[in-house]
């Protein structure tokens, strides 16, 4: 049996980030503040930039965010992400038609990275979607670039309803891909790296792309709630007669190695 070469994902791990996306050159870093004590009873230690003259003339605005042994990295930036390379990938949100023409418009950024520095990545994930989800209730945040697709802030909204309610809020750090291929569908994950794991790829199925895409999300949770690392050559399945063959190689629909998850359904 081979054994996963994840050392490659060992600076990833506990490492999330995203771009909120802002519709005019503007962030009100109070209000922010102000959204994480409210929401989350957080009272950080803040550490500001200086207002230095290279700071003004960049155009940019940091926060370093300390709580406790996590760390996060809040940046407004007032130009675009570059390339369009937002809007390239908001076309993948098949959930929301209007994500590229919204994308489109978005004239500013701030970057909220949590640096992975502490132990539990699962608690690291939680702490970026309440950071982002604070992020999204600045006035003029039109969208959430992160794991590869652009999502509305009432998305991130969601999630924060989910913590509340003590579920994990795995959709808003993994992202379960959809694509039409020659024969079926392509069904594949963007996120798993900051657990410390390979993406997950199901090719080429037949099956229903939503029965399959419920059977990845449950295998993505599983891995990640229980901290499970699957092999090349094992077997997965949601009951004791599903047995779904694992294989590693190159992604498809994904950079890097993935594992390939042999679908077949439950007798």
């Amino acid at each position: 049996m081979m054994e996963p070469d994840t050392m490659g994902y060992a600076k990833q791990k506990g490492v999330f980030s995203g771009f909120v996306l802002l519709s005019d050159k503007s962030w009100d870093k109070d209000k922010f503040k102000r959204d994480l004590e409210s929401d989350w009873g957080f009272q950080p230690d803040y550490d500001e930039g200086d207002g230095s003259r290279h700071e003004e003339q960049s155009h940019c605005d940091a926060l370093i965010i300390d709580l406790g042994s996590q760390r996060v990295a809040v940046g407004y930036m007032d130009i675009p992400v570059p390339g369009g390379e937002a809007e390239q990938n908001a076309a993948y949100n098949y959930t929301w038609p209007d994500a590229v023409e919204v994308t489109k418009t978005h004239q500013a950024q701030i970057l909220v990275t949590v640096m992975g520095e502490h132990e539990d990545a699962k608690k690291d994930g939680e702490l970026f979607v309440k950071m982002t989800a604070a992020l999204c209730k600045q006035p003029n945040a039109i969208g959430v670039y992160a794991n590869g697709v652009v999502y509305q802030p009432e998305f991130y909204f969601a999630m924060k309803e989910f913590i509340e309610k003590g579920m994990y809020p795995l959709m808003g750090l993994v992202w379960f891909g959809v694509l039409r291929a020659e024969l079926g569908y392509h069904i594949y994950t963007i996120g798993m790296n900051s657990f410390g794991m390979d993406d997950m790829e199901i090719l080429g199925t037949a099956e229903d792309p939503k029965t399959v895409k419920d059977f990845l999300m449950n295998i993505a949770s599983y891995c990640i709630e229980e901290d499970v690392v699957l092999h090349d050559g094992e077997t997965i399945g949601l009951s004791s007669t599903q047995r779904c063959r694992i294989s590693r190689s190159p992604g498809v629909c994904v950079d890097g190695m993935t594992l390939k998850i042999e679908y077949s359904s439950q007798e």
